[in-house]
């Protein structure tokens, strides 16, 4: 924190929760919190997609971890973890893993298109 500085940490988390929310917008996806926190981005899983088997495709093929809904959200959302020591290209990897997760279970969408949306959210920022 003396290094980096209190306002550049606060500032990071909020470049990183944008990006990651502007990706999950461009891949048509519903966030959870009407007023989201920068340390997490929370998204309701698509219909037809089995969140459970999202989280463990994440983390057994492609080695990304994110987290599942609890109690009766349990396979209904997920949650991207932006707090900490965090950099761009951990949202990145995050949300191309994403993006080959879906696709292989069966989501519909144009590949590349959140992982575009999040550069470009981070080329602006």
């Amino acid at each position: 924190i003396r290094k980096e500085s209190l306002s550049n940490i606060l500032l990071r988390h909020r470049r990183l929760a944008e990006a990651a929310r502007k990706a999950i917008g461009a891949l048509g996806l519903e966030l959870f919190a009407k007023s989201p926190s920068n340390a997490v981005t929370s998204v309701y899983v698509p219909q037809g997609i089995d969140g459970k088997n999202l989280i463990k495709l994440m983390r057994d093929k492609y080695g990304v971890t994110i987290a599942g809904g609890q109690g009766e959200l349990k396979g209904k959302m997920f949650r991207i973890a932006h707090l900490g020591y965090m950099i761009e290209f951990d949202v990145i990897v995050a949300i191309a893993a994403l993006e080959m997760a879906f696709r292989e279970l069966g989501y519909k969408f144009s590949t590349g298109t959140g992982l575009a949306a999040a550069q470009e959210a981070f080329l602006k920022c």
